[in-house]
C-alpha cells in the first residue's frame, strides 16, 4: 500500500516538472550546446582572447582562378658581345704560285715546263720543231704548240693561248680539291697537276684524282718527289673498273710509272732552269756602283801641276851644264 503511494506521488512530482519546463521555453527547442550553460559575455570574451593568442592565417589570393601563364622569368644577365675572331695567317702557297706561273703566255712557267714535258720546248724555254707542228703518236691528229694541242688552232701561238686559258680553269679546280683536302700544294706538285691535267684531264681530275692519290701518298709516309710520281701514277688507276686505264702507255704499272717519271724529270729540270734565269735577271737589274771619273776641271788642273813639277826652269838648265 505504502509502494503504491510512493509511486503515484514521484509520477505526479515528474509530470509537474515537466509541465514548468515546457512553460518557461516558448520554443520548445532543447539545447544540446556543450556551452550552453556559459553566460554570453564569458564566450565572447574566450573568442576574442583566442583570436588574439592565435597566430593569423595565412593570406589566400584574392581570386581562386587558376592562371596557366609561365611565371615571370627572372632576368637574365646580358649576354657577352661576340668578339671577332683574328684568323691566323695562313700562307697560301697555291694562290701565290698561280698568279705568276700562268704569268707570260707561251713564255710563262706553267708553258716551259709542260711544254719541255711534251717534247715541244728545251729546258731552256726555246721551241723545238715540234712546237711548229707535229702527228700525236698515240692518235695520229696534228698538235701545236707548246701543250701539242690538237683541237683546231690556227697557229702554235692560237693553241698556246686557247690551252692555257684552259689550263688555269682546270688548276683553280685542282687548287680547290687540294683545299678540301687541307693540302698545301707545292710548286712542283701544283705544275705536275698541270701537267698532268694537259696529258690526260680524266686522270687528274676524275675522283680519285691527283689531289686524293697525293694526299694517300701523304699518308703512306711519301714526299717530294717520289710523292708526286705515285700519285701521277695511282691517277691511272680505274677502282671502279679494277684496271690500268691508259693504252698509249701499255696500261701496265711500269709502262705508265716509267713514262711519269720521264714527264716529272723533265719538268724538275725546266723549272730548275727558270729559276736558275730569274735569279741571272734579277742580278743584272740590280744596280752597280761604278767609280765615277774626275770632272774635266779637275783633269786639266793635275795636268797643268804635274807638267810644270817635270819640267826644269831655264836657270835650272844652265847651272846643271
Amino acid at each position: 500500500m505504502k509502494v503504491s503511494s510512493l509511486v503515484a506521488f514521484s509520477l505526479l512530482a515528474f509530470l509537474s516538472t515537466v509541465h514548468q519546463a515546457a512553460q518557461a521555453d516558448e520554443s520548445g527547442a532543447i539545447d544540446f550546446s556543450l556551452t550552453a550553460n556559459t553566460p554570453s559575455s564569458s564566450v565572447a570574451s574566450a573568442l576574442i582572447e583566442q583570436s588574439e593568442a592565435a597566430p593569423a592565417p595565412p593570406s589566400t589570393p584574392a581570386s581562386s582562378a587558376l592562371s596557366f601563364a609561365p611565371p615571370a622569368a627572372s632576368p637574365s644577365p646580358p649576354a657577352p658581345k661576340p668578339v671577332a675572331l683574328k684568323e691566323s695567317p695562313t700562307p697560301d702557297v697555291a694562290t701565290e704560285q698561280g698568279s705568276d706561273i700562268f704569268a707570260g703566255g707561251s713564255d710563262s712557267l706553267v708553258a716551259r715546263t709542260v711544254g719541255h714535258a711534251e717534247g715541244t720546248r728545251t729546258a731552256d724555254g726555246s721551241k723545238t720543231r715540234a712546237y711548229y707542228g707535229h702527228s700525236d703518236p698515240g692518235n695520229g691528229v696534228w698538235n701545236l704548240g707548246s701543250f701539242s694541242y690538237q683541237h683546231g688552232a690556227k697557229s702554235p701561238e692560237e693553241a698556246d693561248e686557247r690551252q692555257l686559258r684552259r689550263l688555269q680553269q682546270q688548276a683553280d679546280v685542282i687548287r680547290q680539291r687540294a683545299d678540301s683536302h687541307r693540302l698545301n700544294l707545292s710548286l712542283e706538285e701544283e705544275l705536275n697537276a698541270i701537267d698532268l691535267a694537259n696529258q690526260a684531264p680524266l686522270a687528274a681530275l676524275d675522283t680519285p684524282g691527283y689531289i686524293e692519290w697525293l694526299k694517300k701518298a701523304r699518308d703512306r709516309g711519301l714526299t717530294g718527289s717520289d710523292a708526286v710520281l705515285w700519285a701521277r701514277t695511282q691517277s691511272y688507276w680505274n677502282p671502279r673498273r679494277n684496271r690500268w686505264e691508259a693504252p698509249g702507255l701499255g696500261n701496265t704499272e711500269d709502262g705508265i710509272s716509267h713514262d711519269q717519271n720521264r714527264r716529272l724529270t723533265a719538268i724538275s729540270r725546266a723549272l730548275g732552269t727558270y729559276q736558275q734565269q730569274a735569279l741571272a735577271r734579277r742580278k743584272e737589274d740590280e744596280p752597280q756602283d761604278k767609280v765615277a771619273d774626275k770632272p774635266p776641271a779637275e783633269k786639266v788642273a793635275n795636268s797643268i801641276i804635274f807638267q810644270d813639277l817635270s819640267q826644269p826652269k831655264p836657270g835650272e838648265i844652265a847651272q846643271a851644264n
